[in-house]
């Protein structure tokens, strides 16, 4: 009888599982409602007056 050739298993490489450890870290996050309460707004509202935007009302009107 001939000896059968032994097949090589097939490796599966986890790259989800071999990385897991270094991508998924806790974090913290900032609590958007205290920082409400304090006053806080991500976009500061009202930095320029009426005077210093251009408008357009006087070029429709001639």
């Amino acid at each position: 009888m001939a000896r059968k050739k032994q097949q090589s298993e097939v490796v599966v490489h986890n790259f989800v599982a071999k990385y897991m450890h270094e991508v998924n870290k806790s974090q913290v996050f900032t609590d958007r409602k205290k920082n409400v309460k304090r006053g806080y707004s991500k976009h500061k509202q009202g930095r320029y007056s009426e005077d210093d935007r251009p408008s357009l009302w006087p070029f429709i009107g001639a």
